[in-house]
């Protein structure tokens, strides 16, 4: 018994270790709701390999911008649902805890807005745009470095389009 004593308190606290090492995922109320309503809703993931290939001018500030994302997850409509709207994630963000950091209006007229949620000492994003075709959720995996968020206006717009719409 002695020796097992020295054992178990060693896994004791590699276990405890690990486990407050661990990033606890975000969840998001409004988000699970929404893919209730829409089983059919459809998700790709579009790595952060995929997204450096916007970055076709090399700027440092759009690597700052996504160093820290793994993957972003889209949530697209269904492909026969005609009815799919965002409105009621929207309405919904604040509700779950979500603070709105920038909302705007393209050249095309799509509205798109950037929310946040802060659990413990992470930050969880969301993205909304709201099309007149398609309404599309960005889910963000890991961190946004905020702070250079106008980087993105140096990525190849069209490419970054283009990861979206690919496969689909």
């Amino acid at each position: 018994m002695k020796n097992t004593t020295p054992i178990v308190l060693v896994l004791f606290i590699v276990l405890l270790t690990l486990s407050t090492g661990c990033r606890k995922d975000i969840s998001s109320a409004v988000l699970e709701k929404h893919e209730a309503t829409y089983p059919d809703i459809r998700k790709k993931y579009i790595y952060q390999s995929l997204i450096r290939l916007a970055n076709v001018n090399r700027d440092p500030n759009f690597e700052k911008l996504i160093k820290d994302v793994e993957k972003i997850v889209l949530y697209l409509p269904p492909r026969e649902d005609s009815t799919y709207q965002i409105k009621t994630v929207k309405s919904g963000m604040q509700e779950d805890g979500y603070e709105l950091l920038i909302e705007g209006r393209t050249s095309d007229n799509m509205r798109m807005s950037l929310w946040v949620k802060e659990v413990a000492s992470h930050s969880h994003y969301v993205a909304l745009m709201d099309a007149e075709e398609d309404d599309i959720i960005l889910e963000v995996d890991g961190q946004i470095n905020i702070e250079y968020l106008m980087a993105i206006q140096m990525a190849d717009q069209e490419l970054l389009k283009g990861l979206i719409d690919q496969g689909f």
